[in-house]
This record gives structure tokens, C-alpha cells and sequence, in this order.
């Protein structure tokens, strides 16, 4: 009897340490958990419920850099310190709402946000909701902001709280054919803990000459393209988990993906204090689909802000063939294409081995 009762005890006390081993080590960044499903043998993880306040993923470990990375890297990104060196020869651009700009925004910034350079006056589901205006128009709109192109434009947002707009509006002038423009890394936060300024006085903008567009069609993708490639091109969906798994819209006439999409939540390519994600970093979480840097990869959400953001940064890790679908899932659900209405209650873990 008393050889049981050690055995039970031990068989505890295996037990006890297995748990808090298994609770050591987390972080805000590592708080979504994943489990096996015995039955389908395939790993899954929670489904983060918190919105765009929910907590990242790890950071891929192991990673491996190209020697082309860091210039890749520098031809859309400004560091704080680059900005420093350079802020009287830039056009510093604010990518928030009105109301946040006024709160406090960076000396001389000019403000644009998505809404400026997009169509939001038609229905979210009339497949056009969202789309950005044809290259005169924006042509004519960057021209009133101080924009004709022979400045560098420095775009930056509250990449923790905001909803990846400095990447829409870079994959917008990216798209119209303005290549000196570039996302400052970290954003107003890390402007702020490098003790930049802040200010709430809004500076006099001088209009000039519009710039011409050099259009890239490459980087886009409207419901037709998508539509008539459906089954042989990669879909990468970065809305949240929540919309992913069917259980959730913002808006869209109904829940679900575009079938055969695979996900990745775009705040999943921050470092948790807003900063980027490095090429490598983004490579490594992206070929855990499966997905190559030489292969075609069709990114959307909504309306193609947060998924514009995400295409910006497969572009910077060597994805060249990745688009932003415009329009997005209100355009695909609003124009009846297929859609996957399944509801998931966990999502898998990708693992491209």
C-alpha cells in the first residue's frame, strides 16, 4: 500500500512540474497556445479574440539572412535616426485620422489618411468600396500635399494601435509609381522614445506640380484577377483570427475567407513594440504556408488596407510577385464569388516541412 501511495505521489508530483514548466517563459507575445489534434494529427492554436489589441505571434527564431536583405529593407523603410539626419530634405507624412493628428503629430508632418485616397462613398459590398482613385486623381491630390517626387516621403502611423495604414499608403504610392517613399519604422511611438518632437501645430502646405504616375499594376489585384486564378494562385488572408474562423465581419455582407486562403493576422509581422519584422523574420513566417518567395501570393482583408500593408512587407522579404487585393473580402463577398463559411474553432498551425 505504501509502495502505491509513493507511486501516486510521484506520479504528482511529474505532474506538477510538467504544468509550470509548461507556463514558464510566456510573454504578452507567446499567450496564444497551440495543441494537437490527435485526430487529424495536425497542430492548432486558440483563436485570439481580442481584436487588433490582441497579442502577436512569436517571432520566427532561426532565421536565416540574405545578403540582399537589409538593402531590400532600406528601400522602404526609414529608421528614426535616418529621419533625424534627414527631416529638412523629406516629406513627412501622417497616415491617421484627423482627430489623432490633432492630438499630436511630428513638425511639419502633412496628414493623408487611406480614406483620402480611396473610394468610400459607394456601398462597402458594391465591389468598388475602398478602391484606390485612378493615378490623375492622386496625382493631383499628392501635388496638394507638397508631393511631386523629388523628395523622399516618410510615412508613419501608431503602428500598435492602428490598423496598418502607413503600408496602405505606401503600397498606394508604390502602386501609382512614387519608389522615393518609404514606412518609418516603430512609428510615432518610437519617434517618441527616441525623444523626438511633438507638436500640434499644423504646418502651411504649399501645393505643387503634381507628380506623373509610372504606374505598377503588379502590385494590385481586382476580384477579376483573383476570380479567374482562383485554385492556382496562393491567398493570404490578414484580418484577424476571429474573421478568418467565420465568426466575425467588419461590414462585409457575410462572414467567411475566399477558399483555399491561408492566414496570417497582419500585426503578426510587428515585433511587439511596433518595429518591423526583418526580412528573414517575415520570409520565415510566411514559407511556414508553403508560400515562396518566387510564387504568387494574392494577400486581402477588408479593403486591402492592412492587407497593403502586408504586401509592402512581403515585397521588402523577397515575395516580388505578391499583390494586395484592393477590394478585399467586401468586394469578393459583395459580388457573390465563393466563399468558405465554415466555421473554424481553432486555426492551424502552418508548417511548410
Amino acid at each position: 500500500m505504501m509502495k502505491k501511495n509513493r507511486l501516486i505521489a510521484v506520479v504528482l508530483i511529474i505532474m506538477s512540474l510538467l504544468t509550470f514548466l509548461a507556463g514558464c517563459g510566456s510573454n504578452t507575445a507567446k499567450s496564444v497556445s497551440t495543441n494537437t489534434v490527435t485526430q487529424e494529427n495536425k497542430l492548432t492554436r486558440e483563436i485570439r479574440t481580442n481584436a487588433n489589441n490582441s497579442p502577436v505571434l512569436p517571432v520566427p527564431t532561426n532565421v536565416k539572412e540574405l545578403p540582399e536583405d537589409q538593402e531590400r529593407f532600406d528601400s522602404y523603410v526609414y529608421s528614426i535616426e535616418k529621419l533625424n539626419e534627414n527631416y529638412n530634405d523629406v516629406v513627412v507624412l501622417d497616415a491617421r485620422t484627423k482627430e489623432e493628428y490633432d492630438k499630436g503629430h511630428l513638425p511639419n508632418a502633412v496628414r493623408a489618411h487611406w480614406t483620402d485616397w480611396s473610394d468610400v462613398t459607394d456601398k462597402q459590398d458594391s465591389g468598388k468600396w475602398a478602391v484606390i482613385f485612378s493615378n490623375e486623381k492622386l496625382a493631383e491630390l499628392f501635388g496638394k500635399l507638397g508631393i511631386d517626387g523629388t523628395k523622399p516621403v516618410v510615412i508613419y502611423t501608431d503602428t500598435q494601435n492602428g490598423w496598418g495604414e502607413e503600408g496602405r499608403q505606401l503600397w498606394t504610392f508604390r502602386v501609382f509609381g512614387l519608389t522615393n517613399t518609404y514606412i518609418l519604422n516603430g512609428g510615432i511611438k518610437a519617434w517618441k522614445d527616441a525623444g523626438g518632437e511633438i507638436t500640434k501645430d499644423a504646418p502651411v502646405v504649399k501645393a505643387v506640380a503634381a507628380p506623373k504616375p509610372n504606374p505598377n499594376p503588379d502590385l494590385f489585384a481586382s476580384t477579376e484577377y483573383l476570380a479567374e486564378r482562383l485554385g492556382k494562385v496562393n491567398i493570404l488572408d490578414t484580418r484577424e483570427d476571429e474573421e478568418f474562423a467565420g465568426t466575425k465581419n467588419y461590414g462585409e455582407k457575410t462572414n467567411g475567407r475566399i477558399p483555399d486562403a491561408k492566414q496570417i493576422w497582419f500585426k503578426d509581422f510587428y515585433h511587439a513594440d511596433g518595429t518591423l519584422l526583418t526580412p528573414a523574420e517575415t520570409r520565415a513566417r510566411v514559407e511556414t504556408l508553403g508560400y515562396k518567395t518566387d510564387d504568387e501570393v494574392v494577400l486581402y482583408c477588408t479593403g486591402g488596407i492592412r492587407s497593403g500593408f502586408t504586401t509592402v512587407l512581403l515585397q521588402i522579404a523577397g515575395y516580388t510577385k505578391a499583390r494586395n487585393y484592393n477590394g478585399s473580402f467586401s468586394a469578393w463577398a459583395g459580388t457573390e464569388q465563393k466563399i468558405d463559411k465554415s466555421i473554424l474553432k481553432e486555426l492551424p498551425v502552418y508548417n511548410s516541412k
